[in-house]
């Protein structure tokens, strides 16, 4: 026994070492939870660049719908396309001419005093498999967005009224309707609508 105890104390330090590295072994693991690193720079300046793409193509989409809003803004000579609410009705319209002022061919017929006349040419073509009906109205349109609506005159020097009247399958009426307007006033838009058309379509404008 007495040989075996220079052993045993030899031994102690190895063993209190071992026993303090489990406790701070044990320590580390049951403490706090890890922290994340923190984001490095590039992965900054990827999300900047990611947000920036993002931007880029909502400002490349709106400027695709102003483009096709103005490629499809329908101007003089332009066809527009009326939809009816029953099934077969289908009307085309034309505004194939825009003369501002307008001028009676007889000479007793006039505006009122500090108005003028301004004339749209247009052609309506009955496209659909039924009768259309009777054509429907128009009006001049102002930059402050106040409607005219047209007024009878007569034949102009630049040709006929329109006769609104209802269009069986296949033909078409054509003629001038006039608009009465203040001499200081200045149209940018003529639009027509009859009671075939469906409602809320967004159709029958033309800019003149």
């Amino acid at each position: 026994m007495r040989r075996a105890a220079p052993l045993s104390l030899a031994l102690l330090p190895l063993l209190l070492l071992g026993s303090a590295a489990c406790q701070s072994a044990q320590g580390g693991a049951g403490g706090a939870p890890a922290v994340a690193p923190p984001l490095t720079g590039r992965d900054d300046a990827r999300g900047g660049a990611d947000a920036e793409g993002a931007d880029a193509a909502d400002a490349v989409v709106r400027g695709q719908e102003r483009a096709g809003s103005r490629a499809g803004a329908a101007r003089i000579g332009d066809t527009v396309n009326f939809r009816g609410r029953e099934l077969g009705r289908h009307l085309q319209a034309v505004l194939h001419a825009y003369v501002d002022p307008a001028v009676s061919a007889a000479r007793e017929y006039a505006p009122a005093a500090g108005k003028r006349w301004v004339g749209a040419g247009m052609r309506f073509v009955n496209v659909g498999g039924a009768s259309y009906g009777a054509l429907g109205s128009m009006w001049a349109i102002d930059a402050e967005g106040v409607r005219h609506p047209s007024v009878p005159t007569g034949e102009l020097t630049t040709g006929k009224p329109l006769p609104f009247d209802s269009l069986a399958v296949g033909e078409q009426a054509e003629g001038w309707v006039v608009f009465e307007i203040p001499e200081n006033v200045r149209i940018v838009r003529l639009q027509y609508r009859d009671a075939n058309m469906q409602a809320n379509s967004g159709e029958g404008f033309w800019q003149v």
